[in-house]
């Protein structure tokens, strides 16, 4: 089925019907930045107090290099099709909607209502534990750590925000409203699929499950009233950028 925005469009691999092509521009870049952080080392029970840049420091800051680089290569192979769809704008509600974001997921966090949740009716040791990784503690040398922290700002505020979006507000949420999900505005989504953005907050943020039903229903609320992907791009940037300050600054390392 060629995409009914471009009738001509053809998809530049040989052998993958244009659908196909369109539907892995929105997921793909996702799937690959999620299977190379599924390698990151286990920081669970890091204390933070090493000193050195340990051999899994190292590792996981190879992986951050990895998976901006990997992205950013699909992001720039599928712009076409991601423009096509979403022609590049964005409002400055988006800016204002970050930081009302960032300021409702740090408060609703630092509840810790989840964990104290799960403990009152006997299920605390459900309760996820999130790496709490300090690079100022596992990075000695001030190179290492500069270019740590470069990347992760990096993968932070400009990587995940779209890669993320793409996904969600691009391909699943419209897929939801219709298998045949190239024609849907974002504008014409019912209940279960403005939903379904929350659903998946909330299930790939299970230890802040409430401040993610909270922040990604406010984007939805945006991505409805405006109708424009980039929109929620740029609020999730915002809101990550001010995360990632607000963890340096506050040492609330377990929100990195």
């Amino acid at each position: 089925m060629a995409n009914s925005l471009d009738p001509d469009s053809s998809s530049p691999i040989a052998g993958l019907d244009d659908s196909t092509y369109q539907t892995l521009a929105f997921i793909l870049p996702l799937i690959v930045f999620l299977v190379i952080g599924s390698f990151y080392p286990d920081f669970s029970n890091s204390t933070g107090t090493t000193g050195v840049a340990s051999a899994e420091a190292r590792t996981y800051l190879v992986m951050v290099g990895a998976q901006i680089v990997v992205a950013f290569g699909l992001l720039a192979w599928f712009h076409k099709v991601h423009l096509q769809h979403f022609p590049l704008k964005f409002s400055w509600l988006s800016v204002v909607v970050g930081v009302v974001g960032v300021v409702v997921w740090v408060a609703l966090c630092e509840l810790h209502l989840e964990k104290k949740l799960l403990t009152l009716i006997g299920l605390g040791e459900w309760f996820p534990n999130r790496p709490s990784f300090n690079p100022f503690a596992e990075f000695s040398d001030s190179g290492f750590r500069t270019i740590f922290l470069g990347l992760r700002f990096m993968l932070l505020a400009a990587i995940v925000p779209i890669v993320e979006e793409m996904f969600i507000r691009g391909w699943l949420v419209r897929w939801i409203e219709d298998p045949d999900w190239q024609p849907i505005r974002l504008t014409q989504l019912s209940f279960k699929a403005l939903a379904a953005a929350s659903v998946y907050g909330v299930l790939t943020h299970p230890g802040e499950a409430l401040a993610a039903l909270a922040w990604f229903s406010l984007v939805t609320w945006l991505m409805h009233r405006t109708g424009n992907l980039w929109d929620c791009v740029v609020a999730h940037a915002v809101t990550n950028l001010l995360l990632g300050i607000y963890v340096i600054q506050a040492n609330a390392w377990y929100l990195w």
